[in-house]
This record gives C-alpha cells, sequence and structure tokens, in this order.
C-alpha cells in the first residue's frame, strides 16, 4: 500500500484578478448606493436631484455603477469585458470630472482615484494575460 497522497487538481484564481473584481464590485456598489441616497433620499440641502439635468446625471452614475457590478462578475471569463470596461471607466473619469466642475464636489477627486487604480489594474492584468483579454 502506498502512502502518497493524489494530487488534487487546482483551480487556483490569479490574485490580481481576484483583486480587480473585488475593487470594480466595491467601487459599483458604492457608487449605486450613493447614486440611490442622492436621487430618492437626500434633501435639496443636501444636495438631492432637483433638476432635469440632476436626473441626466443620476441615470449617467446609476448606468456606471451597473456597469461595474456587471463586468466585476465577467472579468475574467469574457474576452468583450476589457474593451467594455475601459469605456466604462472612460465614462466614470468624464462623469468624476462634471462633478468637480459643474458640481463643485471635491468628493469626485476619490473617483478619480479608484478610477485610475483600476486602469492600472487592468493594465497589469493584461499584460499578464500577453495582451489577451483576462
Amino acid at each position: 500500500m502506498s502512502t502518497t497522497t493524489p494530487d488534487r487538481p487546482t483551480t487556483r484564481r490569479p490574485w490580481l484578478l481576484t483583486v480587480t473584481r473585488g475593487v470594480l464590485a466595491l467601487f459599483g456598489a458604492f457608487k449605486l448606493y450613493g447614486t440611490a441616497y442622492f436621487t430618492f433620499f437626500a434633501t435639496t440641502e443636501q444636495g438631492g436631484v432637483q433638476t432635469p439635468g440632476d436626473w441626466v446625471v443620476a441615470g449617467w452614475s446609476a448606468a456606471l455603477a451597473i456597469a461595474f457590478l456587471l463586468t466585476a462578475v465577467r472579468l475574467g471569463r469574457d474576452r468583450w469585458v476589457l474593451p467594455v470596461l475601459g469605456t466604462v471607466l472612460l465614462l466614470d473619469l468624464a462623469f468624476s470630472l462634471v462633478k468637480l466642475t459643474v458640481y463643485g464636489e471635491n468628493e469626485a477627486v476619490g473617483f478619480l482615484a479608484v478610477d485610475l487604480v483600476v486602469l492600472v489594474l487592468l493594465g497589469l492584468l493584461s499584460r499578464r494575460s500577453g495582451g489577451r483579454a483576462a
């Protein structure tokens, strides 16, 4: 009788992919929470939605949040995710610039920083996968 243990197949997840997916999911959830709060619960004094333009911005923010959540789930599984996520990040950068310049919300700087971190993570993922979709 042998005392060796048979090798078990491993399904190692690359840590970089896991971290990127986690950051995307948290970012999307936080953005969706903020959008819901300022759209439906915040008072006018708190910066709640007031004008038709505000509703456009709220819809833009909700779409970005949902896109972050969906791409977090699909990242590493589908080839279309990286180009779509790149576009979503560019749109979110533009969104943050609108929030910073038009609305004067300095909090947008934090969102810009997260966008840049995710872009760096995606660059690293792409590089690790040899230019293929992660």
